[in-house]
């Protein structure tokens, strides 16, 4: 008598116990299958939006410092160090364009202790003192800046830090703003506590480390024109002084 053929045993999976690994085939038997690929849950994605994750992005492609440009309206700001990162000397240069006048900044050589072909034709430079600061928006999340100030704004500030009640400069947070138009500019800055941010500008106060996930600039941000490029400049200046 012939002996009966085994088949091999099948393991029947029902379908509320399948895995992300295996499937069922015809028969019923368990298979290798591609893991099934689940769409993230709300929240779980790194990917942020807002104006100020936006400006964030933006600001990121450049490889220049990102200055804090004031406006009337008063911006929220901390400082990152309690003195100011880079302090160097800049010349405003106008010319004009096929698209109208421009004015362009140049640091000057004489920051490093070498010679300016702009200072020499009698273009005066002006003292600039860098902070990093962190620009904190509505939502609570916060931007990195380079606030570039002159001498009027140096001594308001240098007169915070020694201030017992206010210094030094990263205990606390200041609004700041700009009024005025042309020849009439005036930057203001004063400190501003952390109720009135709650309470009167209805800002979130954000964690320690936001501020400390943000990457300080440094000295070696601060960019030199090459001499030849500064020569040039000089020598069109002296045109129209003539």
């Amino acid at each position: 008598m012939a002996t009966p053929t085994k088949r091999p045993v099948r393991r029947i999976v029902p379908k509320d116990r399948l895995t992300d690994a295996v499937e069922p085939d015809e028969d019923g038997d368990e298979v290798p299958r591609k893991p099934i690929k689940k769409a993230a849950a709300a929240g779980e994605s790194k990917v942020r939006g807002g104006w100020t994750e936006g400006q964030r992005t933006m600001d990121s492609t450049s490889s220049f410092a990102q200055t804090l440009k004031l406006e009337e309206k008063s911006v929220i700001i901390k400082f990152l160090d309690d003195t100011p990162y880079a302090n160097f000397k800049r010349h405003w240069i106008e010319r004009s364009t096929k698209e109208g006048k421009s004015v362009r900044a140049y640091t000057c050589p004489t920051t490093i202790q070498e010679d300016c072909p702009l200072c020499e034709v009698g273009d005066r430079a002006q003292a600039v003192a860098a902070f990093n600061v962190a620009l904190v928006g509505d939502d609570g999340q916060v931007l990195i800046k380079s606030w570039d100030v002159g001498p009027r704004l140096f001594n308001v500030l240098k007169a915070y830090a020694n201030d017992p009640k206010v210094g030094p400069l990263t205990k606390g947070y200041f609004i700041a703003s700009k009024t005025g138009k042309r020849g009439t500019v005036q930057h203001n800055v004063s400190p501003v506590s952390r109720t009135a941010l709650r309470e009167d500008y209805d800002i979130e106060i954000p964690a320690q480390e936001d501020f400390d996930r943000l990457v300080k600039y440094t000295p070696e941000i601060v960019d030199f024109t090459p001499k030849k490029t500064l020569r040039e400049l000089a020598e069109e200046l002296a045109d129209e002084y003539e």
